[in-house]
Formats: C-alpha cells, structure tokens, sequence
C-alpha cells in the first residue's frame, strides 16, 4: 500500500489534511516516471490552496506540487532528461498530489538532483527559484529600481527571502530586508554581510543605522 495526503474541505490544514491508503502504483505509462518520495516541501501556497479549497465532502484531492526522491522505473520510449534513470535522484515540480510516498509524474516535469545537493534542498530546488527570478523582474519593472531606489523585503529570512537577496546583490538591487525576529536578523546578517536588516520584534523600535541610512536615499 502508499499513502497519500488529501483533503476534501477546505480550512485550516491542521483541520482539513488527512492521511489515506491506496494500491500502490502501476507501471508508468509512456511520457511517465514512477518515483518513490524522500522529501517534500510545504510551500505556503500549498496550505493557500488547501484554505482556499470550495469543495466540501467530495473527492479527496491530493496535496502538495513539488518533491523529491528515487526514480523507480520510466515508462516504455518514454525521452527523459539528462540523469533521469531507474535509481537516479530527481525532483518533480509541478505535479498536484506530490505529498506521497508514489509519484507518476509526467517526464517533462522530472530533473536529476547533483551529486552534492541534499534532498532537503532538492526538494526547493525548482519552485523557489522561480519565485525569486519572478520576483526580482517585477522589482526591476519598477522605474525607480537602478536609480538608487531602494527594495524593501519582508519576511527575508524564509527560503525565497535568501534567494532573491542572493539575486538582488548579483543584479545591483538595492535591498533592505525585513525580518520579525533579531535571531532572524542576525542570521541574515552573517549571511549578507552588506544588506541592511530590520528586525520588527521590538514594535516601534528604531532601525539599525545601516538601514536608515539606505532607506534615507
């Protein structure tokens, strides 16, 4: 048996997600790949669209769009990118239903994981980077940006938040970032020594120097 997380109502995760039990997968289909899951992320999108969810009592729909884990078998002519092979580690993105322990996932949405990646960070590896590149195109699409406008960050401390701080340094954006706590800012600091941090745990409190100073521009 493999089990998969559903739902069938909408709200609060905690209240609405449940585990079920299910035959185990057939054989892929040509265009497909069977992986048996290591890792998934739990992006905050995947709790918005289980909150968001309209139905009540229907169908039990599959959670979760990225994940990683081992290729199993690949479906018969089935072309597959470079490293993609019964026993190779892969991540797939997208794929709804990915919080289970089986995955037929179309072929085209399967890469190979590097040697030296983690499956924690496999597992991030597609969906957060296209975050971050969407994220720094919009701020670049604003006409202040590159003439000492300055990007204000909030909530830098998560996953995107580094990212698109590692993207914004490459691309001579003017960052500010913003996290709640100063354990958060700390961390941000030793990482991106250059980018200002405010921490907001001391409501009302006044902003380290550096930050004035790039926010007084």
């Amino acid at each position: 048996m493999s089990r998969r997380v559903v739902y069938t109502r909408g709200g609060s995760p905690a209240d609405v997600l449940t585990v079920i039990e299910e035959p185990e997968p057939a054989a892929p289909q040509t265009g497909q790949v069977l992986v048996r899951t290591t890792v998934f992320p739990v992006h905050p999108g995947d709790l918005q669209a289980v909150e968001a969810y309209p139905g009540n009592g229907g169908q039990p729909v599959p959670a979760g769009v990225e994940a990683t884990g081992v290729v199993e078998a690949i479906g018969p002519g089935t072309p597959a990118a470079p490293g993609v092979e019964p026993g190779a580690r892969v991540t797939v993105f997208p794929h709804p239903g990915a919080w289970s322990q089986w995955i037929t996932a179309a072929a085209r949405a399967v890469v190979a994981v590097p040697a030296g990646v983690s499956d924690e960070v496999a597992a991030q590896m597609l969906v957060n980077p296209i975050t971050a590149v969407m994220l720094r195109r919009e701020a670049e699409a604003h006409a202040s940006i590159g003439y000492d406008g300055v990007l204000l960050q909030t909530a830098a401390g998560s996953s995107v938040g580094r990212l698109l701080t590692a993207v914004s340094l490459a691309h001579n954006i003017s960052l500010v970032n913003v996290v709640r706590s100063e354990r958060g800012a700390a961390e941000l600091r030793n990482r991106f020594p250059d980018v200002p941090v405010v921490a907001t745990e001391r409501a009302g409190g006044p902003m380290t120097s550096a930050a004035r100073s790039a926010t007084a521009r």
